[in-house]
């Protein structure tokens, strides 16, 4: 997966992040969707973000994969993030 050339990830002192696309605050993001969409960002796949999220954060396995999805189709269908075919 890639994520658009057209978003930027901009933290804010307090941990938190917005996504900009083209200039413009799309989504406010917590420290954990920030942290994925850095991995994203990164090129790691969805199973090597969901593993280092577990252990980043100290949270459940399928707590992790269920949000993790979540937030990869909401990026998917904005067209933050496509597959690289």
């Amino acid at each position: 997966m890639q994520t658009a050339e057209v978003a930027r990830l901009t933290t804010k002192p307090d941990g938190k992040a917005v996504l900009e696309v083209a200039g413009q605050p799309v989504f406010e993001l917590n420290r954990v969707g920030a942290s994925i969409w850095t991995k994203l960002s990164s090129g790691l796949s969805v199973e090597e973000i969901n593993r280092q999220i577990a252990e980043e954060f100290g949270a459940p396995k399928e707590r992790v994969e269920s949000d993790v999805a979540k937030f990869v189709e909401v990026l998917r269908d904005r067209l933050l993030l496509y597959d690289e075919n």
